[in-house]
């Protein structure tokens, strides 16, 4: 066994979030040899969905491997034990990258919508197809390969998305058409 990765998914319990899609990942880890271990952070809103996903887990043998915590409102704190925010959902910008990336958290997102262009932007993580796990596992081992360098692009680029310095920014373009 390597070293235990924690993937992180922060988001509502409910089906366009994806978290099925989290624990397929963590279960094919798995199955490449990896100590894995998934913890979704997240207020549940659909009851029957949550009774899938506990199924799923009961059934891919990740009982104590997926653990859900509900909803938390220290974020911040909870990042810091995880190695790789997956944010797998094809829905608008995602604002859990942006806390990842101030955390200096690398993130895998699918190739879609929002989550494809903050990881494009930020430069914090790797894209995967969408729904395809063999995908997101290569992703997660890229990040692994080379994480100090997806943190410090991070770090920087929360750094560099500060209010005053995009604010900065605009009146530069601005003085420079005027």
């Amino acid at each position: 066994m390597k070293d235990t990765i924690i993937i992180g998914h922060v988001g509502l319990i409910q089906r366009s979030k994806k978290q099925w899609f989290t624990l397929e990942l963590i279960k094919a880890l798995h199955e490449k040899g990896y100590d894995a271990v998934g913890i979704f952070a997240g207020e549940c809103r659909e009851p029957e969905y949550m009774v899938e996903l506990t199924q799923k887990i009961e059934r891919y043998g990740l009982t104590g491997q997926a653990i859900f915590l509900g909803r938390r409102n220290d974020i911040p704190d909870l990042l810091k034990i995880i190695d790789i925010l997956i944010i797998p959902s094809t829905e608008g910008f995602p604002l859990a990258g942006l806390e990842a990336a101030a955390a200096g958290v690398p993130v895998i997102a699918c190739d879609a919508a929002g989550a494809k262009k903050f990881i494009q932007v930020s430069k914090d993580g790797l894209i995967f197809k969408e729904d395809d796990v063999d995908s997101a596992v290569a992703a997660v081992e890229g990040i692994m390969k080379e994480r100090g360098a997806f943190q410090n692009a991070g770090e920087f680029f929360a750094v560099e998305m500060t209010n005053e310095k995009y604010t900065l920014r605009l009146e530069q373009i601005f003085s420079e058409i005027q």
